[in-house]
Parts: C-alpha cells; sequence; structure tokens
C-alpha cells in the first residue's frame, strides 16, 4: 500500500475534482504490475496495471489507495478486472463517490476477497481536497504565509522579500503546483506583483485570482502581462464598468458578484461556490493578512502552514488580525498538527477543526 501511495503522490498534476490514484498488483515473484492515474488521457490505472501484470495476475494480489470507481472506468474494462484472475483487493479508503452500485461488492460477489482500510489516514490525506469537492462542491482550502518568529509577515515599510528561506520558497511552488487556484488579495498584488506560477520546480500553473472588490490591480501588474488568460479578478457590482471592461480587454476575466456584509469587501464563501462550480477543487491561499484574516473569521479554511522564520522584526504588519475572539473557548483550533524544519525555518502545517 506505501507502494501505492508513492505511486498516487505523482499524479500531482491531476485537478483535484479527481481522485489521485495508484495501484500495484503483486504475485508470488512480487510486483507484477503498478500504474499511477495522470492528468488526463491515459487509461486507467487500474487497467494500465493489468496490461503489465497480463497473465501474471492469477492468484495475484491488487492494491490501491483508494477505491476504483465505476465512473473511471467502461464496463469492458471493470469486467477485465473482475475476470482477470487476481484473488484478493487490498484498498485504503473503501469510499464509492460514484451513483451506480460499488465495485467492491461486484468483486466480491465474483468471489475475490476485499480488504479495506489499510494505511486509512495517509490514504485520506492524500485525497483530501478530492473527498470534500466531490462531498460539497466546495473547493478545499490552504491558506499558506510566512512570517517572522513574532508573527509578521512584513516590515512596517511593508518589506516582505524574502522573510523565509529558499527552501521554504520552494515549498511555496509546490504548493502551487499541487493546488487547482492561487488566490491572493489586491494588498499583495501592490505590495509584491507577484507572478503566482510555478517555477522553482516542474509543475502545472494554478489558476491565479485576485481578490480585488474596487479594482485597483494596476495595469502594469505581472499578473496581466503574463498570461493574462489564467488570471480571474475577483469584485464587487459596485467596481467600475469602465474598469472592468480594461481589464478584460487585457485578457483578464473579472467576475463581479455582490458584496460581503460590510458592504465593500468580496463575498469570500460566495466567491469559493462558484470556483466549486467552475470545477476548481482546491484553493491556495498566499495572503495578504486582510484576506487570511477574513478566510479564518469565516471559518472557511481547512488548512494552514505556516512557514516561521528565525527573525525578529517587531513593528510590522502581522500576519493574522482581528477574528473576533473574546475569550480562548472561541479559539480555532486543529484536528491535526505537524511540524517540520526546513533549512532555517520551521513550518507548521495543520488541518483546521
Amino acid at each position: 500500500m506505501r507502494q501505492a501511495i508513492k505511486l498516487a503522490e505523482k499524479g500531482v498534476d491531476r485537478p483535484s475534482s479527481l481522485p489521485r490514484l495508484g495501484v500495484v498488483i503483486v504475485a508470488a515473484s512480487g510486483v507484477v504490475g503498478k500504474a499511477f492515474a495522470g492528468s488526463g488521457g491515459e487509461p486507467p490505472a487500474l487497467i494500465s496495471a493489468l496490461d503489465q501484470a497480463r497473465e501474471k495476475c492469477k492468484s495475484a494480489a491488487i492494491y490501491s489507495n483508494i477505491e476504483p470507481s465505476n465512473d473511471d472506468m467502461k464496463v469492458e474494462e471493470i469486467s477485465r478486472l473482475l475476470d482477470c484472475g487476481a484473488t484478493r483487493l487490498v484498498v485504503g479508503i473503501a469510499e464509492s463517490l460514484c451513483q451506480e452500485k460499488s465495485l467492491l461488492d461486484q468483486l466480491r460477489k465474483a468471489g475475490i476477497e476485499v480488504v479495506t482500510g489499510v494505511c486509512q489516514p495517509q490514504c485520506r490525506r492524500l485525497n483530501e481536497a478530492y473527498f470534500k469537492y466531490t462531498r460539497t462542491r466546495m473547493p478545499f482550502v490552504t491558506v499558506k504565509f510566512a512570517q517572522s518568529l513574532d508573527g509578521r509577515l512584513a516590515t512596517a515599510t511593508g518589506n516582505s522579500q524574502w522573510i523565509s528561506s529558499p527552501s521554504s520558497l520552494r515549498l511555496a511552488h509546490k504548493l502551487r503546483r499541487e493546488h487547482d487556484c492561487v488566490m491572493v488579495g489586491i494588498g499583495t498584488v501592490l505590495a509584491d506583483d507577484p507572478r503566482l506560477t510555478v517555477r522553482l520546480i516542474d509543475g502545472r500553473n494554478p489558476l491565479r485570482v485576485v481578490v480585488d472588490s474596487n479594482l485597483r490591480i494596476p495595469s502594469t501588474a505581472r499578473l496581466l502581462r503574463e498570461e493574462a488568460h489564467r488570471t480571474l479578478i475577483a469584485t464587487t457590482s459596485r467596481a467600475n464598468s469602465r474598469r472592468v471592461s480594461e481589464l478584460e480587454a487585457a485578457g483578464a476575466e473579472v467576475m463581479t458578484s455582490a458584496a460581503a456584509a460590510d458592504g465593500s469587501s468580496v463575498d469570500l464563501a460566495e466567491l469559493l461556490q462558484t470556483l466549486g462550480r467552475r470545477g476548481i477543487a482546491s484553493v491556495l491561499v498566499e495572503g495578504g493578512a486582510g484576506l487570511i484574516t477574513s478566510l479564518l473569521a469565516a471559518r472557511l479554511a481547512d488548512r494552514l502552514v505556516v512557514v516561521v522564520a528565525p527573525k525578529l522584526i517587531g513593528r510590522g504588519i502581522e500576519s493574522i488580525g482581528d477574528l473576533g475572539i473574546a475569550t480562548l473557548d472561541e479559539a480555532i483550533t486543529f484536528s491535526s498538527l505537524e511540524t517540520r524544519k526546513l533549512g532555517p525555518d520551521v513550518v507548521f502545517d495543520a488541518r483546521l477543526n
């Protein structure tokens, strides 16, 4: 199963709306077939593994980190699985999300032993965005930022490049690659003029979303000069129509929605729902402090990745603002928390309750 998980991880460029799937077929002689689900266009991973194994599948065991779905295979492919001669299927997560009858039930009726729940926590973590999206049609939201030891995103003058180490910058690009969309507030665009692309590693570029209620994004911004068609600007109905036309002429997409309760900012819950309807199943939020604070205050974040650099800044821009918490009982807590060293920095990786 660990091999199946490692194979599934290779499908990092696969949209989060599709499961990351790895398959390993083991016979008495050892591994006779293995495959993973790619970004699209290739046969299902299970069929690719069967193609490798051929007649060696007889009496073999098939390992898969997630339950193979009827939706992912044609009728003739399912028949091939039932007739391949394997006697055992071991599944990490048995959670059929298709409307038709579970494939596992068909396998059991065919006399194939089915074992479930092996390495279940690791298997679930691997596809956490997929599971949330298929259940709620809302994207899985990861909030990521780097800060000083005293909780500052930048100095009092706004200087923030670079608080963290080169190793941590590489982590940021890895996270971009793993998500369907990367989101920032207009303050980050004005301060840093980011590209929000994957550069320090190989991988797909995510959709770029700028939350900009008053359309302050300058025409010279990199997001509009480089692959503007991959940039979506989320604003409110109060935005200037002439400015909307200018941004659309530059190649960007402008999405207008109702304002939040304060009357001036973008309704983030509605924005996430809209992205979900467009098939965006995972969102990486990289700042700034206002957007991060709003998402946390509204309990819209699922994961928090904080890189803490061993630096003290003193007066500066705080990482998280007012969350409206008056007592410790109201504090945001985590269902899990992992820490690790990354160069001189410490990374806190948590899932929120």
